[in-house]
């Protein structure tokens, strides 16, 4: 395979990403440049990059050393190992190309991490059967997201949820609209309209629970990720938002980021004066239509937490890969 920088990565990544969307047994938007590219920049310790790529697809990983002295591989994004780092239409192939280019590289690496990956896959099968040649094998903990499917559209949806929850949905939307709130869907497909909605949804989140308790993305780490994603998302047309106000004022909002047939959720907030509202909820409710609407047939909720179990219809695992080199 093809050695390449950081920056030639970059310059590749439409390329790259119409890789991830012919790959098959990964996360296709938590693979992506829209994803991994603000991780590996915003989120992650510095490393020297591992890429390559040929006509089986890219291996997108990261070189690092640990602090006891061995050398490790990794995926850009490797905070979640939602991300998989290698894609490509032919996963038996590209197995085979990325065993070959461990073996040949055994100075670079003592340890190669591979996140993102779907149990019983081709590629986790194939990756498992090369590396196990020279590598001792372990899997970490399986990553479990939750999903919404919406592709019989929006009343069948809704239908499968909970009477009570259905019940209570409708009470707080004629709360709420009872109280003013008014929702909007808002699109960006630049860099300037990115910022904009970005510092509309940063504004709510400083007047939420999380951002008054320092733990939002109103600043840090999580802010800057982002800040760098969305005009990644906005100027391929995959940026979604929703914003809820009262009276002229942003009060809540929900993001999120099209990829495929899937809506991949991002952030919601709501100010903390108005969590009488239900606007969390009433949010998720009205991105649920929009995205029918638009023909969207999945939802990843992201990853376990109870509130999304009620929003959920099925699951979708992954796992990691550590391969402990002989």
């Amino acid at each position: 395979m093809e050695e390449i920088s950081l920056d030639s990565f970059e310059r590749d990544s439409d390329a790259f990403d119409e890789a991830v969307a012919a790959s098959s047994g990964i996360d296709r938007f938590c693979s992506s440049s829209a994803w991994i590219l603000p991780a590996q920049a915003t989120l992650m310790p510095p490393r020297q990059p591992w890429l390559f790529r040929d006509q089986h697809g890219y291996v997108a990983m990261m070189r690092g050393r640990h602090i006891d002295g061995w050398s490790y591989v990794e995926p850009l994004e490797a905070m979640w190992y939602l991300a998989c780092p290698l894609v490509g239409p032919t996963p038996r192939e590209l197995a085979a190309r990325f065993g070959e280019l461990c073996r040949g590289r055994p100075d670079d690496w003592d340890v190669a991490l591979i996140g993102g990956l779907e149990p019983n896959s081709v590629l986790s099968e194939e990756l498992a059967t090369y590396l196990s040649m020279f590598c001792r094998l372990r899997l970490a903990p399986p990553t479990i997201r939750h999903v919404a499917e919406l592709g019989d559209g929006f009343e069948r949806y809704l239908g499968r949820r909970s009477r009570n929850f259905r019940k209570s949905l409708r009470r707080a939307d004629d709360a709420a609209r009872a109280a003013g709130i008014r929702f909007e869907r808002v699109s960006a497909r630049d860099s300037d309209q990115a910022a904009a909605l970005y510092r509309r949804a940063v504004a709510i989140e400083e007047r939420s629970w999380k951002g008054r308790a320092g733990v939002g993305i109103q600043d840090g780490a999580m802010h800057a990720f982002y800040q760098q994603m969305l005009p990644r998302l906005a100027a391929r047309g995959r940026l979604r938002a929703i914003f809820a106000s009262h009276r002229g004022r942003d009060v809540a909002f929900i993001l999120g980021g099209v990829y495929l047939d899937t809506y991949r959720g991002l952030q919601f907030s709501f100010d903390a004066d108005y969590s009488e509202l239900s606007l969390g909820n009433l949010c998720q409710r009205e991105q649920i239509a929009a995205l029918c609407e638009e023909g969207v047939s999945r939802y990843d909720l992201g990853t376990d937490m109870e509130y999304k179990r009620r929003w959920a219809d099925t699951t979708h695992e992954t796992i990691a890969l550590l391969a402990i080199r002989r």
